[in-house]
């Protein structure tokens, strides 16, 4: 079987990574039926549930992604106090992201490989801390394509892409790191504490 792995978005993935660095994002609105597409991606998800949720966010994410990292240890706090945040897999960034995606997809309990693969993350080659599936299944290979087309259509060109509804309704999108004075009003919930690490994000 032939693995879908557009090259020309993979570049574009990894150098917007660099740029997500220092800048921060730009929010625009999705469309109505746009948004209703949310619910045909495959996710991972973490944090509250049931009657705790107060928030909910989709994120899509390379498990490789060094930002997507930032932002999962960002969000850890907010989740506490009831955030749930759908994760997306995409594998695009390196050679084995596909796999690690599909291995998050194909788990019993994928929230918690997602979170194996952050707390081993390692930042000095950017790399997630968990074994990539090899090969890849066929039901995950079908996801991680719904996954990467809706992610192509929509006109995202980068990862973390955060998102999250405003207060007036409407679906907002974010891509990059945002910053941690943005999350309470973003998420719409009290500031919590952060880790020292993240402080340059501030």
């Amino acid at each position: 079987m032939k693995i879908f792995r557009p090259a020309i978005l993979a570049i574009f993935l990894a150098a917007s990574s660099v740029a997500h660095a220092a800048d921060q994002p730009a929010q625009t609105y999705l469309s109505a039926s746009a948004a209703a597409q949310l619910d045909q991606t495959s996710v991972i998800v973490e944090g509250a549930t049931g009657d705790k949720v107060k928030s909910t966010i989709y994120v899509f994410m390379d498990p490789n992604c060094i930002f997507c990292h930032y932002a999962w240890e960002a969000f850890q706090p907010y989740e506490a106090v009831g955030l749930q945040v759908r994760w997306i897999p995409m594998g695009f960034l390196k050679p084995d992201s596909s796999g690690k995606a599909a291995a998050l997809l194909d788990a019993n309990d994928g929230a918690a490989l997602l979170r194996e693969n952050e707390v081993k993350f390692s930042e000095a080659t950017e790399s997630g801390g968990i074994k990539p599936s090899n090969p890849i299944s066929f039901a995950a290979q079908s996801k991680l394509n719904r996954n990467a087309h809706l992610f192509q259509t929509m006109g995202f060109d980068g990862t973390p892409t955060i998102i999250y509804k405003t207060g007036d309704g409407r679906w907002a999108d974010m891509s990059g790191m945002p910053a941690l004075s943005a999350l309470p009003a973003m998420l719409k919930l009290p500031e919590q504490a952060e880790s020292p690490s993240l402080q340059r994000f501030r």
